[in-house]
């Protein structure tokens, strides 16, 4: 009689969509990141544009991504919330970047807390139920602290430096999580009910 192993509780109906979502957040914020990076001069009016870029752009991944996964899956709430925040950030970077540094530094710190702490507890709440809550931990952690740090700078050049490198940490990290959940299924592909490798290794 064949025993069927239980599937984990970290499988995902729809692990595609999921790594989808994973790597069109990802994308913005590598690119603005790289361009950040390459970048000699820092003027704050720069970091207004930047910070309105990435704010718009990480938006349109969010939902892009969302509308793929399944409407009952938990993630699509965590990146439609975070699409609103980043939203609403990013457009009032572009329109009032005359508001001189405080403000940008402003900026950046709700950007980061709210989406972080957010994130953060978004993951605490699914740490094992959902594959990625362990990613989303991490994520949330590491934007929360870029909010942290937008209160000790105090020039423009720190503060879209440390966007720069938080942006590209991020984005790398998002896209290493949706290979490695892609990984995953494959690898309990064999332990789901009704496998021919159930069927071979069970006595007759």
């Amino acid at each position: 009689m064949a025993i069927d192993s239980p599937r984990p509780a970290t499988a995902h109906p729809a692990l595609g969509a999921l790594r989808a979502a994973l790597v069109l957040r990802a994308v913005p914020l590598i690119v603005v990141g790289l361009v950040i990076t390459f970048t000699k001069e820092y003027p704050t009016s720069f970091g207004f544009v930047m910070l309105g870029v990435l704010g718009l752009a990480s938006a349109a991944g969010l939902v892009l991504g969302a509308l793929r996964l399944p409407a009952g899956d938990a993630l699509r709430g965590l990146h439609l919330g975070l699409a609103v925040v980043a939203t609403v950030v990013g457009g009032l970077a572009l329109a009032l970047s005359s508001f001189g540094l405080a403000f940008l530094l402003l900026l950046v710190g709700a950007y980061a807390a709210f989406g972080g702490v957010g994130e953060l507890v978004w993951g605490i709440r699914r740490r094992g139920a959902h594959p990625i809550a362990r990613d989303a931990i991490v994520v949330g952690a590491a934007t929360a602290l870029l909010a942290l740090i937008a209160t000790l700078v105090g020039d423009p050049r720190s503060a879209a430096g440390f966007l720069g490198a938080y942006a590209i940490i991020a984005g790398v990290f998002l896209v290493i999580a949706g290979i490695s959940v892609g990984g995953i299924a494959d690898g309990t592909t064999d332990s789901t009910p009704g496998t021919t490798a159930d069927k071979e290794h069970s006595p007759s």
